[in-house]
């Protein structure tokens, strides 16, 4: 009797322990976090494009400076995939996100600010590119997405956008690192922890 008892205190411990470190700021705290081994990066001799953490950006206080919808169209595709654990359509959505960064045209931009969208293309690109080339690896498409979404950001903060969009956080992707992701939807949908947890994770910032 003793052992199962000791059990149960154990059992209610660890799932008070994962409650706290989702980081839902949801009403209802109703998600209950669990640690995706598969953010595990295995992969150490390659960062992920996470020196894109470190630009300095020319920000966007005038005119929007480009149609981002369709790169934004094909991310917000890739990330719903990667929701619902669809390696495949996480591939063929960024298979149309390369089309479309490729295609970006845009106007009135400094030298300078020119210069860091340069940066941050060829940054998005090559990610895109990992999570289209690994369809049948869902793990390492999720470690891309998360320099993908900083390059997303990172564009939107340049170009603009009309759009009004959703700054999410979940503080245990990208092994317990914490990861962001750009939604068109105020509702939380965690393209890092997918099904297990789909709704875990807070809106820390609104574009627009």
């Amino acid at each position: 009797m003793k052992k199962y008892r000791l059990k149960l205190v154990v059992a209610f411990l660890g799932g008070s322990l994962l409650l706290a470190s989702c980081g839902n700021n949801s009403e209802s705290d109703k998600d209950v976090h669990q640690h995706d081994e598969g953010m595990a990066n295995d992969h150490e001799n390659h960062n992920h494009g996470r020196v894109n953490e470190d630009r300095e950006l020319s920000k966007n206080v005038g005119d929007v400076k480009g149609d981002l919808s369709f790169i934004l169209d094909d991310y917000f595709s890739l990330n719903e995939s990667l929701v619902k654990d669809d390696a495949s359509g996480a591939a063929k959505a960024s298979e149309g996100l390369i089309n479309s960064l490729k295609s970006l045209k845009t106007s009135g931009l400094s030298e300078s600010q020119q210069k860091e969208i340069d940066e941050i293309m060829e940054s998005a690109v090559e990610n895109a590119e990992h999570i289209f080339e690994n369809a049948e690896n869902i793990k390492h498409q999720r470690e891309h997405l998360v320099s993908l979404s900083v390059d997303i950001k990172d564009l939107i903060t340049i170009v603009g956008t009309t759009q009004k969009l959703y700054e999410d956080f979940c503080p245990m992707a990208d092994d317990n690192n914490g990861a962001i992701w750009i939604s068109n939807k105020e509702a939380i949908r965690n393209p890092y922890m997918g099904s297990k947890m789909p709704e875990c994770g807070k809106v820390q910032n609104t574009i627009n």
